[in-house]
């Protein structure tokens, strides 16, 4: 019997939405960021940070918010 292996169906990576294409979807969908989550985000965008560097101050954010209840 042969084995076989998995292939991925595509080669494309995944997609990252930018914050407009982010803003109009939430905006469909009824959610809105609060007070604090708007201003971390301009300060994220302002802050000069790699993607890397502001998912792990949002990821530190929420953990807190958990630590908290």
């Amino acid at each position: 019997m042969s084995s076989t292996t998995l292939k991925p169906k595509s080669k494309v990576p995944g997609r990252v939405l930018g914050s407009r294409t982010f803003a109009a979807i939430t905006a469909v969908e009824g959610l809105r960021l609060g007070t604090a989550s708007r201003k971390r985000l301009q300060a994220l965008k302002a802050g000069g940070l790699t993607p890397a560097e502001r998912r792990e101050e949002v990821l530190r954010a929420y953990m807190e918010l958990n630590k908290r209840k």
